[in-house]
């Protein structure tokens, strides 16, 4: 694929439809006893119709690119191997399948699509509509609304517009030794964490593709950083401000054509990783856990520590595909998810699993910089945004799993691709 023409308009619309989906579709409000949003079951159907609709209307143009997705073909194909070991089948298999199989068709047709930094601009922007749209939709529940629920995992705001209640999910954390305490919402997703991730992602997007120039347009571009960056704050997700830390690193080394040190960051964060991981196992009984709340793990230190040992039974080939909760921790009487992105596909895939996961996740801060062409504001923010997600995931679950956060994971991977061959091709 060389040129624009080559590709039916149309095919574009629906892939930007088919990615729209898969963001929007999993955002809602909270009623005061639960999430409301779309089923799945409708989410991944409308996803579907648009990913093959695409393909068909594409047909061998939908797969010029498809060698530059070869390791995320090469992890499904593993990952959909461990079926063959897993305890259960048939959990494991619909996993794989809701995981990879819209996955795969939305990288496809973002690694086909002729106008990457366009749909770029879309996706920024529909980040940024979200954040704000949160923030406004969570200070008017907070300011005319009425709480519901007392407890930690079940405390709401709601607001009753005529019988119609629609509301957030609410939390909050104090800072002791700073006598501060800062509410948190979930805005229109699922917890504050999420929105606090949709404010990191809106936020290194906009500074990677900003020109800063002190103008009309320059000014606009500041005053949404910086207030994006304020609701990034104020919604004290440790991870979010981590991964927003990093992304903007990573976009000043590229910026400024450190690109040899922008690469290398990559094994410096593989390293803190694994460091972050071994200290829960040191310091068992070394009367050093805890700490300060702002870096205290709470219970994801035990988690890791349980998934590390657990790891060592199974490290080579994994438990099967998606199966961390079933097979690990259930039979340990706990109920709960890896915490860990790395860690989960470790313990479900293995060690070959998780090595084919680095490569399909890093590679674009590779193959992306190897050229000598000065980077586009777009190869800027697709690499920072990749680097920065890995950082955010090394304490949460959500990409390989049928959540928004994978799909725009694989929008990327299949961005970058796009990109790559441009930068081959010029």
């Amino acid at each position: 694929m060389t040129g624009v023409s080559e590709t039916p308009p149309v095919t574009r619309t629906l892939f930007l439809a088919a990615l729209f989906v898969s963001l929007t579709g999993f955002l809602g409000y909270y009623d005061g006893t639960r999430f409301i949003t779309p089923p799945k079951i409708v989410i991944l159907g409308v996803q579907l119709a648009f990913v093959f609709a695409a393909i068909a209307v594409l047909r061998m143009l939908a797969f010029q690119n498809a060698a530059t997705l070869a390791p995320l073909l090469i992890m499904a194909l593993w990952a959909a191997l461990t079926l063959l070991w897993t305890d259960d089948t048939l959990i494991s298999a619909r996993r794989w399948l809701l995981v990879f199989i819209p996955g795969i068709g939305l990288a496809i047709l973002a690694a086909a699509d002729p106008r990457p930094a366009r749909s770029f601009a879309w996706f920024k922007w529909f980040l940024v509509a979200v954040t704000f749209g949160s923030y406004i939709f969570s200070l008017n529940v907070y300011a005319f609304g009425d709480i519901t629920g007392t407890g930690e995992f079940d405390r709401f705001r709601i607001l009753d517009l005529g019988g119609w209640v629609v509301g957030v999910s609410e939390g909050g954390r104090q800072y002791l030794n700073l006598n501060l305490y800062i509410h948190r919402f979930s805005g229109f997703t699922s917890n504050p964490n999420s929105f606090a991730l949709y404010s990191a992602l809106a936020l290194i997007s906009l500074c990677a593709t900003a020109r800063f120039r002190l103008r009309a347009g320059g000014w606009v571009e500041i005053a949404l950083i910086l207030a994006i960056a304020i609701i990034l704050i104020l919604s004290a997700s440790r991870a979010a401000v981590a991964m927003s830390l990093v992304g903007l690193v990573v976009i000043f080394l590229l910026r400024t054509e450190r690109r040899k040190l922008a690469r290398l960051s990559v094994f410096a964060i593989l390293g803190l990783t694994i460091l972050l991981y071994a200290l829960p196992v040191l310091q068992a009984g070394s009367g050093l856990e805890g700490g300060e709340e702002i870096f205290d793990l709470r219970e994801r230190a035990d988690i890791w520590r349980l998934a590390v040992q657990a790891a060592g039974d199974v490290w080579f080939s994994g438990v099967g595909f998606g199966m961390t909760q079933e097979a690990v921790f259930a039979p340990l009487g706990t109920q709960t998810s890896g915490h860990s992105m790395p860690l989960s596909l470790l313990l479900e895939t293995g060690v070959v699993g998780l090595l084919l996961v680095l490569v399909v996740w890093f590679r674009p801060a590779f193959t992306l910089t190897r050229h000598d062409e000065t980077l586009s504001g777009t190869s800027i923010a697709v690499i920072a945004l990749l680097i920065a997600l890995f950082v955010h995931q090394t304490i949460d679950s959500s990409v390989f799993r049928y959540h928004w956060a994978h799909f725009i994971f694989v929008y990327l991977i299949g961005a970058s691709s796009r990109l790559a061959v441009r930068c081959h091709n010029a």
